[in-house]
């Protein structure tokens, strides 16, 4: 059992799971209504771009927010913001105004959304003591999993039975459940009159560094698939909703299954577990160049759930580990810009793939896998020399 501070942290992983799918729900909805609004597959695309450039663009300003500001005070102040600008974003669908105007307000709302996404990441560590914090993180990753499977089934049932603007307005009640969940937060800050210099901090902290783009690179060539697999599917398999739904549904089931894994497990946050899943994932792509079968391809597709979330997962522990507390927020903030690389390699795979072909598609994501596998060797033989010293 893991050791939780009594109640707190229930209230906090409970809010966060019905956040989080009400936040897919939204995503779900966005696509769909934006689709109806302008009848252009390409708005959607500025739509997904609006709500995660704050979190590329903003990172060291939202880390530095986190180290410096009151948690408690800082959730009040995204939760109200979050609640105002859904309501123009509601507003904004409902009057049809100017698409890049209703870009613009998703940003902005995004920008608070990514300080949530940081702090909910670095309070994590605050609840648990360091023996559990490996647990405690898989948890929240298992979170985010199942409410990216429940959501998009939610807001589809939602989206049929509902107007689009009462199911556009749901992140408000995100908001507030997340509030009355957790009135109060424990403190993840440093002193405020401390100087707060992360670059030279990370100057100091080779692994750290390494481990941020080791992920990079993961997302960049690796966790990119997921946007191209439709047209994967269109292409080696034929046009058949099923057998993307299979696909997806087998990355998300290996996902969970490692996750469940890591919950119950001990002493699997290292850097050689690192560099197994590393490995792991290289040859689920390998062998994916070479299978035309569609339940042998479903079955590799479960076991780069399983390796990649692997992966994820244990970079997040590590960073986590290696960070000291003053520079926690700032750290987490700058590590989770990975996510952003996954629409960017998701552009350049998709490039690759219309200018080529599936092969050199899948060349090129081994060919970047490989220098996360470097990154990772590298971050060994720190290890190593530090050890010895």
């Amino acid at each position: 059992m893991m050791k939780l501070k009594f109640n707190s942290y229930h209230r906090f992983v409970s809010s966060q799971f019905i956040a989080r799918t009400i936040d897919w729900v939204d995503i779900i909805a966005l696509n769909w209504i934006t689709l109806q609004l302008t009848g252009s597959a390409i708005f959607i695309a500025y739509i997904n771009f609006a709500r995660l450039m704050p979190q590329l663009a903003f990172a060291f300003i939202i880390g530095k927010l986190i180290d410096t500001v009151s948690s408690t005070k800082l959730m009040y102040i995204i939760h109200l913001f979050n609640m105002l600008l859904t309501l123009c974003v509601a507003c904004a669908f409902w009057q049809k105004w100017n698409i890049y105007i209703i870009l613009f307000i998703i940003m902005l709302r995004s920008f608070f959304q990514a300080i949530d996404t940081i702090q909910r990441n670095a309070l994590i560590q605050s609840f648990v003591t360091p023996d559990q914090l490996h647990k405690a993180i898989s948890l929240n990753a298992l979170i985010l999993n199942i409410a990216r499977l429940a959501g998009p089934f939610l807001g589809g049932l939602l989206l049929a039975q509902f107007h689009s603007n009462i199911v556009l307005s749901l992140p408000i009640l995100g908001s507030l459940i997340v509030i009355l969940f957790n009135q109060t937060l424990p403190e993840v800050h440093h002193q405020k009159k401390e100087k707060h210099k992360i670059w030279s901090y990370l100057r100091h902290k080779p692994i750290i560094v390494l481990l941020m783009l080791s992920s990079v690179f993961s997302m960049l060539f690796g966790f990119s698939y997921t946007i191209i697999l439709p047209s994967i599917v269109d292409s080696q398999f034929g046009s058949h909703t099923m057998i993307y739904s299979l696909f997806t549904a087998m990355i998300a089931a290996g996902s969970i299954i490692i996750l469940l894994i890591f919950m119950r497990s001990t002493n699997i946050n290292s850097m050689k577990s690192l560099k197994l899943w590393s490995v792991i994932f290289i040859i689920t792509i390998i062998l994916l160049m070479f299978i035309s079968n569609t339940y042998l391809y479903a079955a590799v597709l479960l076991i780069m759930g399983f390796a990649s979330q692997a992966f994820r997962t244990t970079n997040r522990i590590l960073v986590q580990q290696h960070v000291e507390a003053k520079y926690r927020g700032s750290v987490l903030s700058i590590a989770m810009m990975d996510k952003g690389f996954i629409p960017l390699g998701g552009i350049l795979l998709s490039f690759l793939f219309e200018q080529f072909n599936i092969q050199i598609v899948y060349m090129t994501m081994i060919f970047g896998l490989l220098l996360t596998l470097i990154c990772v060797m590298l971050m060994i033989n720190k290890e190593n020399q530090y050890g010895e010293h």
